[in-house]
């Protein structure tokens, strides 16, 4: 099969790497090897192979800026332009990648730096849908049962059906993405992901389908599970009984 032809939009991803990993118990938890190799390096060259992103903002924290450096320096990915800092939110350290955009960039696709199994297909299946639609995240349907729980006591069953798990890459257009940041800030927003501002906005969002396997590494739980998951990409473990 022949791969996909680049796209003629001028997309970038902007990968946050800032948090200090307090509910995983490591500051650099970034750096943890997948593999035998950094988490975040293993992001970075899922955007280096993605054909649709042509510059690669990494967003880092004061505590890993050095390290992140030498990581780059050494790693030879060569759509990373450049290293910001971020800041203790998430949306204030996508604000700061952000304005690191090269002016041409149309399309902006942010990445978790701790979600390790993205695929480039993944990102490239994003842009293409915020071409399309103006914003669009990848997402996973809901497969458990959920319970609304208040002091410890089951509440309520939550109907599962037309929930998504939303994950990353959440891919915008440039200029709606500026005007979701405005607009969080002139309403004082605190958001989790970029999406739920364009909802507050009453943006429509698409949904490129996804997979629990591209999860995000919060546990220590998570970070086994990733090796596991690696591993059998790598054919390292058998295929299940069809």
């Amino acid at each position: 099969m022949q791969p996909p032809e680049r796209s003629q939009v001028v997309a970038a991803a902007i990968i946050v790497a800032a948090g200090k990993g307090e509910r995983f118990g490591a500051p650099d938890k970034v750096f943890l090897p997948l593999g035998g190799r950094p988490l975040l390096a293993r992001v970075l060259t899922t955007a280096e192979q993605a054909q649709s992103i042509r510059d690669v903002i990494l967003v880092v924290g004061e505590h890993t800026r050095a390290t992140s450096r030498d990581l780059v320096a050494e790693g030879g990915w060569t759509k990373v332009l450049s290293i910001v800092g971020g800041d203790v939110r998430r949306q204030d350290s996508v604000a700061a990648g952000f304005a690191a955009l090269a002016p041409d960039v149309e399309i902006v696709a942010i990445h978790d730096g701790a979600r390790p199994l993205a695929t480039p297909a993944l990102f490239d299946a994003c842009v293409s849908a915020a071409v399309a639609h103006g914003a669009a995240i990848a997402a996973a349907p809901v497969t458990d049962t959920l319970k609304r729980v208040a002091a410890g006591k089951i509440t309520e069953t939550v109907p599962r059906e037309h929930l998504w798990a939303a994950q990353t890459p959440q891919a915008f257009q440039v200029d709606l993405l500026k005007q979701a940041f405005d607009f969080a800030t002139r309403e004082q927003i605190e958001v989790t992901d970029e999406a739920s501002i364009l909802e507050a906005m009453g943006v429509p969002v698409a949904i490129v389908p996804s997979t629990s396997a591209n999860l995000k590494i919060t546990h220590k739980d998570d970070l086994w599970l990733a090796e596991a998951l690696y591993a059998h990409r790598q054919g390292e473990l058998p295929e299940f009984d069809q």
